[in-house]
């Protein structure tokens, strides 16, 4: 991986920018033009590094979200997480040294919809019983791990969340507000103007679809905006 990819990584994990021409943003803190940032993106989403440009959701402001885990064969644990990943509802999964050694989270606009995937992954998987464990203490997270060599500037120490904040204080959408979450469901298209695009699906304008982004940023129900890369521990 270059290093021009490595710091579109590092950098857009979170704080993705809220603008009209987000990646010609991107390029010019990279030093790149705008269209090697959507190509460079549209590559790395190809080989697998990078699930999706989008936003995942504070858990328990809405929807739903539940961790799971697998235990699955050695042999059979690259093809089992592809199947994994490839649910939308999944936003990374992670290989852990144990007999249940594939852990997922399943983020859903319901907890019937949740169960669905996880029954549907549990079928499909043939590895017994999936594992839930359903969140009992909201924390802050951060995910945006940095991926150079000793820069530990994205990574957080997790806290405990105030009960006003995640997980605790159901968020009340509006229906432009779920047009446009639906419509990132698959993610930020990697085109010029991508918040457009995202507008003309949901019947309104640009500056509405970035004003009510920064909305639900700022109200916590966007945990994070930004480049999800496809995480394995």
């Amino acid at each position: 991986m270059g290093a021009a990819q490595l710091g579109l990584l590092d950098r857009f994990q979170r704080d993705f920018p809220l603008c009209p021409r987000p990646y010609a943003v991107i390029a010019e803190r990279l030093g790149l033009t705008e269209a090697q940032v959507i190509v460079a993106l549209r590559r790395l989403q190809a080989r697998g590094c990078v699930s999706r440009v989008g936003a995942t959701l504070a858990p328990g402001r809405v929807g739903a979200a539940t961790l799971a885990a697998l235990a699955v064969p050695s042999e059979r644990l690259e093809a089992v997480a592809e199947l994994v990943n490839g649910y939308r509802e999944v936003n990374h999964n992670y290989e852990r040294e144990h007999a249940v050694n594939l852990w997922f989270v399943v983020t859903a606009p319901s907890m019937e919809r949740a169960q669905a995937v996880v029954r549907e992954v549990e079928r499909r998987a043939g590895c017994g019983q999936v594992l839930e464990l359903p969140m009992i203490e909201a924390y802050c997270v951060d995910l945006g791990f940095s991926l150079g060599a000793g820069d530990t500037t994205q990574r957080r120490t997790p806290t405990p969340l105030p009960p006003s904040s995640f997980g605790h204080a159901p968020y009340a959408l509006s229906t432009a507000q779920r047009a446009i979450l639906a419509a990132l469901q698959d993610g930020l298209p990697l085109t010029a103007r991508p918040y457009a695009e995202i507008g003309v699906r949901c019947g309104m304008g640009e500056e509405t679809v970035i004003a009510e982004l920064e909305r639900l940023t700022h109200e916590r129900v966007i945990a994070r905006l930004g480049v999800i890369v496809r995480h394995r521990a």
